[in-house]
């Protein structure tokens, strides 16, 4: 066998070689499964990438969380980011997993004496410094390959943890707006029956104005109120990838909390050894001590070309045999790349560090923020809900008996309509505080429902009736008592 024909089959054998990587395919069914273990569902990834547009969205009349998550993994243009980020790191496998292709020389030289003949000659090489770090060169982009698929799979939980934020506080949002209007619609009837009042000469202009303003504020809350729902909406539209304007609407009533506190114990360990955000960070440390064990070892290799050659000379003789193209380390032994790999590694364990800390400090401040929203949602439930909803009962049958008039009824209904407000939002704030401590963690927590739960006693009051409530005549109800109420 001649040196040209082992130099080609040893081309070839490593270019075969170059061909067994890692599928996208493959990758990013890995990335899919992982995500739909801890987010419940996965994500659709573009038939290939060449599909540069998601397919028309079937959006559900009401917009339930895994419905909204499902189609956030269809719809929202972040997949197909992840997704092109895939291929441009298998890519890189591919392009590793090769060495660079051989170079062919030819040349045809004129011989400037009279009766003399050409002298041609033909050539092939390759670089041999490329076969000799391709075994590294594969592993470190493999190896690269698995921590890109460990980043999308923080980022696809991210996004997921986001949706989820995004529905808790649109349906929360949507419930307190809700109590707003009612609590401003009592202002009104309240206002309205002052005025009657004062017309009558029973009450004094103050106590009107004083009226009359707490209306007015509570009608700008409501309208605030209004447009924090609408402002949430949109968000949640935004992250699943679906027209605000749509016609879906979302759940009336968010979840009550667990009755039980969250076991914290091991939570921190948790998160540190599964979060895949930590995963690829301590990828990218093992590979940089990789690389610069690879940069250490070789750090005075340069180019190296390998070659067969062959040349005709004038005379008709014909000259054969390899070559060799050795670059010498004279000015250049590689300080730069051995510095750059120690600099690459320092900065990638301290980002590694960093990126424990906070996710440690994430943890203990979620915990606490969980089980404080927690207890403030059961702290309206069994004490001021049930307290205030006696209240009105007793102080209707006060107005009933002419002990104390209506306008101490509407401002009995109006702090109840405030406390259910309250309730809302401490409900609202407990399953946003569970999705983000969820984020931190980087999977799920246990779910609340082996833990029995309950709603508040009743359902949330109904508005008053669009007149001011039966009273004798202002005349005969002399409104005793009766102080302003801003609200």
């Amino acid at each position: 066998m001649t040196s040209l024909t082992r130099l080609l089959a040893l081309l070839l054998l490593v270019a075969a070689s170059g061909c067994t990587v890692t599928p996208l395919q493959q990758g990013a069914a890995d990335a899919s499964r992982d995500v739909e273990r801890v987010a419940g569902q996965a994500p659709a990834w573009p038939a290939s990438l060449a599909a540069a547009q998601a397919a028309a969205p079937t959006v559900p009349e009401r917009l339930g969380r895994e419905d909204a998550l499902r189609l956030a993994f269809q719809l929202n243009p972040e997949i197909r980011r992840l997704y092109a980020r895939l291929g441009l790191s298998h890519a890189q496998v591919q392009e590793a997993a090769r060495i660079a292709n051989p170079s062919l020389s030819l040349a045809w030289l004129d011989s400037s004496a009279a009766g003399a003949g050409d002298q041609t000659g033909r050539g092939i090489a390759a670089s041999f410094s490329d076969l000799l770090l391709l075994p590294a060169r594969r592993r470190l982009s493999e190896a690269e390959h698995r921590r890109v698929g460990s980043e999308v799979r923080a980022e696809l939980l991210a996004l997921a943890g986001e949706v989820d934020s995004a529905w808790y506080r649109a349906v929360g949002a949507t419930q307190v707006a809700a109590m707003r209007v009612a609590n401003a619609h009592a202002a009104e009837l309240s206002a309205a029956l002052a005025g009657r009042f004062h017309a009558a000469g029973n009450l004094r202009q103050l106590d009107l104005d004083l009226e009359q303003a707490a209306a007015a504020r509570a009608g700008i809350e409501a309208l605030r109120a209004a447009t924090e729902a609408a402002e949430a909406r949109s968000a949640l539209a935004g992250l699943v990838g679906i027209s605000t304007a749509g016609t879906w609407a979302l759940d009336d009533r968010l979840p009550a909390p667990s009755e039980s506190a969250l076991a914290t114990e091991g939570l921190i360990e948790r998160a540190l050894a599964q979060r895949p955000d930590l995963v690829a960070a301590r990828q990218e440390v093992a590979i940089l001590e990789d690389a610069l064990g690879v940069t250490r070892r070789w750090r005075w290799l340069g180019s190296i070309e390998v070659g067969y050659e062959r040349e005709r000379e004038p005379d008709g003789e014909r000259l054969r045999g390899p070559t060799l193209e050795l670059e010498l380390p004279l000015f250049d032994q590689g300080q730069a790349r051995l510095t750059r790999a120690q600099a690459e590694l320092l900065d990638a364990r301290a980002r590694l560090d960093a990126l424990a800390l906070a996710a440690a400090n994430d943890i203990a401040t979620g915990a606490t923020g969980l089980e404080n929203a927690r207890l403030a949602a059961l702290r309206y439930r069994d004490a001021l809900l049930p307290r205030l909803a006696s209240a009105v009962e007793r102080t209707q049958e006060d107005v009933n008996f002419m002990f104390k008039g209506p306008f101490e009824l509407l401002l009995a209904k109006r702090e109840q309509y405030e406390a259910w407000e309250g309730y809302f939002e401490a409900v609202r704030d407990y399953w946003i505080s569970r999705s983000e401590l969820e984020r931190a963690l980087g999977g799920g927590l246990a779910s609340s429902a082996s833990s029995t739960s309950h709603e508040p006693p009743g359902e949330p009051p109904s508005e008053p009736p669009s007149e001011p409530p039966s009273e004798h005549s202002p005349e005969e109800h002399q409104h005793q008592g009766h102080q302003g109420h801003e609200g």
